[in-house]
């Protein structure tokens, strides 16, 4: 896998958001290493294409040192650190990581090593399904009333949603938080989820538009869901700023 696109800020974030671990700021010993980790499926569309990639992503609840992930199919990856937060790491798919095969079901073995000198590595392991989504397709993307407002087809089977915006450079500048089962969605300049409060959408740019349907692993809960994603399948559409009907 090559180059990640840096996408961890809307993805990690919303994972992060249902995960509680133990950290052992202010603890008189350093505590064991422990963290959540998750492998899922990611599908967009190329050409007319579906194509799929894996991707990777774990919490620890200290300063972690390097994750290393090995697959169903003798495969191995190793995973970048967060810009900002040494306790998150990741791994996310570029455009041309993604084939037209699903990724290997089965085990995936992660290697999690803290940054505390004196402690082992330690591993988990996390399965990877054979469940996936069909492709988000993007009905109308306008602005109206001071909003760029998206609908879409629904996906079957998706559990959530999540709209994010980004610009001709190829930067994050909005995320939404998770969407119930709808198919539209409305933001504007004076909503919450700009990456940037003083970088904003500006009239006249362009920029995509990404819808994100998302499946949890099965028995996944309300608590867990955030790190027990099973599949996230991408439909985008160019749009520019400001531009309405």
């Amino acid at each position: 896998m090559k180059t990640k696109r840096v996408i961890w800020r809307s993805i990690g974030a919303l994972m992060m958001g249902s995960l509680v671990l133990t950290s052992c700021v202010d603890d008189p010993e350093p505590i064991a290493l422990n963290a959540a980790t998750d492998v899922f499926v990611q599908k967009i569309v190329q050409n007319d294409v579906e194509k799929y990639s894996v991707a990777f992503w774990v919490y620890g609840n200290k300063d972690l040192d390097s994750v290393k992930v090995e697959g169903p199919n003798d495969e191995s990856w190793k995973l970048e650190k967060t810009p900002s937060n040494s306790q998150l790491f990741s791994l996310y798919p570029e455009d041309e990581d993604y084939t037209e095969t699903m990724p290997a079901e089965g085990e995936y073995v992660f290697t999690v090593k803290s940054t505390q000198a004196d402690e082992a590595a330690i591993t988990f392991k996390d399965k990877l399904g054979a469940d996936e989504l069909p492709a988000v397709t993007i009905e109308t993307s306008v602005f109206k009333d001071s909003k760029q407002k998206t609908t879409w087809l629904e996906a079957e089977d998706a559990d959530a949603y999540y709209v994010r915006l980004y610009d001709s450079s190829d930067k994050l500048v909005f995320t939404s938080s998770i969407l119930s089962k709808v198919t539209e969605y409305a933001f504007g300049l004076a909503d919450n989820g700009w990456a940037d409060n003083n970088k904003k959408a500006e009239a006249g740019e362009t920029y995509r538009i990404e819808v994100l349907a998302i499946l949890y692993e099965d028995g996944a809960t309300d608590s867990n869901r955030g790190y027990n994603v099973q599949f996230i399948s991408i439909g985008s559409d160019e749009i520019v700023w400001g531009e309405g009907e």
